[in-house]
């Protein structure tokens, strides 16, 4: 297990520095860091790995991180009332996630993980919600599966939908959390499969 801190520099793919650890980006509902805010752009935590004491090195160039999402928009949100900072950190050093499971007891955010391990749990459930950059765009109804149990489809209803649509999972490009994020655009979500 690893300490994130806050301010340590972050090294780009070529070795060039990158930026320094902004910020850590929760899951409340998994109690896992998803990402890291390098330049005010929230990074998977699949893209670090553990530098020594230079820090940590990110796999992503400088234009491959200026493509990421915008760390001050959703699906990225301040902690909730009842987080607590944990020692050595201010509160205002988190983000959460939206969907995250929001609690009254008090809750403090993880600053430890395993660089290079692909431990973290990442679940569709109904009412997960759907993003296209930024933008929520719908929230999962159901999940289609074929004769297998492999995911065929994710039937999306609210957002941007007047009707239910139905999302093949190749288009899905990741899941963090139970934020589902896909590659389409808005004309290319308008002309999805109605259900």
């Amino acid at each position: 297990m690893r300490r994130i801190e806050i301010g340590e520099d972050v090294l780009a793919a070529d070795g060039s520095r990158l930026g320094t650890v902004e910020r850590i980006v929760v899951d409340e509902k998994a109690h896992r860091v998803t990402h890291l805010v390098v330049d005010s752009r929230a990074v998977e935590l699949e893209h670090f790995t553990d530098a020594g004491p230079d820090g940590l090195a990110c796999d992503l160039t400088k234009a491959e991180l200026e493509r990421k999402p915008d760390a001050d928009r959703p699906p990225f949100g301040a902690p909730g009332e009842h987080w607590e900072a944990p020692p050595g950190y201010a509160l205002e050093s988190f983000l959460g996630l939206a969907g995250a499971l929001l609690g009254q007891a008090p809750y403090v955010p993880p600053v430890h993980t395993e660089f290079g391990q692909s431990q973290f749990v990442h679940e569709i459930t109904e009412g997960s919600p759907v993003w296209a950059g930024n933008e929520e765009v719908g929230r999962v109804s159901e999940v289609e599966s074929d004769e297998r149990g492999r995911l065929r489809a994710l039937i999306l209803e609210g957002g941007l939908f007047g009707r239910r649509r139905r999302l093949p999972i190749t288009r899905v490009q990741r899941v963090s959390g139970n934020n589902v994020h896909t590659d389409l655009g808005p004309e290319e979500l308008e002309r999805l499969e109605p259900v």
